[in-house]
């Protein structure tokens, strides 16, 4: 057996036994309790929400302080009427619906297969996945896990996966196959070129949705309208960026620093506050070095930097990490995704971007994932797990993760939803409005 299909067989079947159980009720006194065992993420407030109840009804009946610890249990008064199942650690309704489901990634599997032909014997060959196929992986784990919630509430899944191999060819056969005709939705390709494909067939399908769930690039999305975009696009982080910045700090000088191949970024965030400020102080600058940028500043300003290119970010946070000045720094979501990056720089520069992946623990949801994955692979997840899992809960079932509209007339709908974010004690947190 060739490692991929290996792995894909171990993913699949280890969801053969329930996560979660249903929280036991009892009865004192004709009052109806249900006994919580406290979780990773866990706060008062966050339980109190989840039951419909306050916090001080929680420390009362448990004789409790505020604080918790994991694995605690508590007993929760429930109110009356809260008839709602509880399935996977939410409050969940039976959906009892379908879906067809299609999911194109690259998992390469002839490369990995003729990888490990001349040593399949070997242990070492268990262990051994070429790093092209990671990414699809990690999104699978993601899918089955939703798979997994999604049953327990009733939705009937039938998913059939593809190697695009991110290969044209390939997916031009997968097209000609007819196996994307009868499917509900189109989840992939991972790229803008193979999303390009597909959009091209089946972008006006009223019958289906084609999902990108990691593209930056809105080509695909012309005349399209049955597809969907969740990496926000640069036009709508700009304005995340720029109405913070207008209702934070309108009163700070203001330095755009950009590479002269992303001219037109900056230009686009320049008009931006424009509009909404009739006396702004700013400047736009293009990097060329040091002296250049340190010349430029005072004691206290806000610097924004709109670049995907990742060695001009870089060089730049670098920079401004070695000039004496107080900063607040914008900068765009793919920061996030850049290895090797000084937190310590970030926190110093009080780094925002946009974050259409945000995990927060804060959230019940992400919460409740987060355990669930780890008692499943006994591994952190990565954020292509973390995605693939929240597109299958919004788009079939009842958690509403993305704020979806039509990126132009004609045109299919981005995700518009993208929390401001910054690092505060080597973690991601939402910035302050």
């Amino acid at each position: 057996m060739g490692i991929i299909r290996h792995l894909l067989l171990l993913i699949f079947i280890c969801f053969s036994n329930s996560i979660f159980s249903n929280n036991d009720t009892i009865y004192v006194d004709n009052v109806s309790y249900v006994k919580y065992q406290v979780k990773v993420g866990d706060s008062m407030n966050s339980i109190a929400d989840y039951f419909g109840v306050t916090v001080n009804d929680i420390i009362k009946n448990n004789e409790t302080s505020l604080r918790l610890y994991l694995n605690q249990l508590l007993y929760i008064p429930l109110k009356e009427g809260r008839n709602k199942e509880e399935k996977n650690g939410f409050n969940f309704q039976r959906l009892d619906e379908k879906y067809n489901i299609a999911l194109l990634l690259p998992f390469y599997k002839n490369l990995n297969d003729t990888m490990v032909s001349s040593f399949e014997e070997k242990k070492e060959a268990d262990k051994i996945i070429i790093n092209k196929s990671k990414m699809a992986l990690e999104f699978m784990q993601g899918i089955n896990l939703a798979i997994d919630s999604l049953s327990k509430i009733g939705v009937e899944l039938n998913l059939v996966v593809h190697d695009t191999r991110n290969d044209s060819l390939q997916i031009e056969k997968i097209i000609q196959s007819k196996s994307l005709d009868t499917v509900d939705i189109i989840i992939g390709p991972l790229y803008s070129k193979g999303l390009k494909i597909i959009s091209d067939n089946y972008g006006d399908d009223n019958s289906k949705i084609i999902i990108s769930p990691l593209s930056r690039s809105s080509d695909f999305l012309k005349n399209n309208k049955s597809t969907i975009q969740i990496n926000t696009p640069f036009k709508t982080q700009s304005k995340i960026i720029t109405d913070h910045i207008i209702n934070k700090h309108k009163e700070k000088k203001i330095i755009i620093c950009y590479d002269e191949k992303e001219k037109g970024l900056a230009a686009h965030i320049e008009n931006n506050l424009l509009k909404k400020l009739d006396s702004i102080d700013m400047m736009s600058m293009i990097y060329t070095h040091v002296d250049s940028v340190r010349r430029q500043f005072s004691d206290t300003q806000i610097v924004i930097i709109p670049s995907f290119s990742r060695s001009f970010v870089s060089k730049m946070l670098s920079t401004l990490g070695g000039i004496d000045s107080s900063f607040i720094v914008y900068g765009l979501s793919n920061i996030k995704t850049y290895e090797h990056l000084d937190y310590e720089n970030l926190m110093y520069l009080n780094v925002h971007f946009p974050d259409p992946y945000f995990f927060n623990l804060g959230s019940k949801t992400d919460s409740v994932f987060l355990y669930n994955f780890e008692e499943t692979f006994v591994a952190r997840p990565s954020r292509f797990a973390f995605t693939a899992y929240n597109i299958m809960m919004n788009f079939c079932g009842p958690i509403n993760l993305y704020k979806l509209e039509r990126y132009k007339m004609n045109s299919g709908k981005v995700n518009t939803y993208s929390p401001l974010v910054h690092f505060k004690d080597f973690r991601l947190i939402k910035a302050d409005y």
